[in-house]
């Protein structure tokens, strides 16, 4: 059990922080292994935190989608904005101007009940998770409840972390394991998970953590044997590939944001 006193915070609203994601895959299909992609599973969908805008009187950061199964193009698309305030992480979906609580990650000594859409669930207490997470981060179990009242964690719980969120299912979206998958329902049309999440550089969630404990937190630490020269790819702030390096501007480099 987690002491709040103790606890080193990992944020979920950073700017510059990427998601890289990705749907499941035939047997048969082969991904080169990359920084954002460590154990070659493949990545479909990016989400970029980039901007900040102002809603209702509040400032939000925003999220850009970028998927080209669902929109039929490389582009980033705006997908929602969030903000968060005292460990909570408030959501406005694109489709709505209605402010939703998606993730709590306060008060981790203790078991939480949150609801969406009358659909009431529990967030247990911390769990930290030192062999492989960053310093203080912390894990935590999600489940429904029986129809007795009691928690039921037999029944596909969720797994939220710090600064990365639900990583078993879409980050930004109320997808858990549980909610939607008898319903045949996910809003990118499939089910996607969190292969990395990195910011300036460095790991605030790998997939490979899972895996193989003792990862480097440091992309430039890693080795990936499809790529040992780390020819990585090159994006703007839209999250679009770029064939080159600009003479000038900003872009990113396997996570990493560069100013020339």
């Amino acid at each position: 059990m987690a002491q709040e006193g103790e606890r080193e915070y990992v944020p979920f609203v950073e700017e510059g922080k990427v998601w890289y994601c990705g749907h499941a895959h035939s047997v048969d299909d082969s991904f080169p292994k990359r920084p954002e992609d460590p154990l070659g599973i493949g990545i479909d969908c990016i989400f970029t935190m980039f901007g900040d805008t102002l809603i209702n009187g509040k400032e939000y950061k925003k999220v850009c989608c970028q998927y080209r199964e669902f929109y039929g193009d490389e582009e980033q698309h705006y997908y929602c904005a969030v903000r968060e305030e005292s460990c909570q992480v408030f959501i406005i979906e694109e489709e709505t101007t209605d402010e939703k609580l998606i993730y709590d990650f306060s008060l981790p000594e203790e078991f939480i009940t949150l609801t969406y859409n009358d659909f009431r669930y529990v967030r247990t207490d911390g769990e930290r998770r030192n062999d492989y997470f960053l310093p203080g981060q912390l894990g935590y179990v999600v489940c429904k409840f029986t129809e007795d009242g009691e928690v039921d964690f037999s029944n596909g719980p969720s797994y939220w972390m710090d600064g990365v969120g639900d990583a078993a299912n879409n980050p930004f979206a109320f997808e858990f394991t549980f909610l939607f998958p008898s319903l045949g329902v996910y809003k990118l049309g499939k089910r996607i998970t969190t292969i990395t999440c990195i910011k300036d550089g460095k790991y605030i969630y790998n997939l490979a953590w899972m895996v193989e404990p003792g990862w480097p937190n440091s992309i430039d630490d890693c080795n990936h044997a499809d790529n040992p020269n780390k020819e990585y790819h090159l994006y703007n702030l839209q999250g679009q590939r770029m064939d080159n390096t600009p003479h000038h501007g900003i872009y990113i480099r396997g996570g990493k944001k560069y100013v020339k």
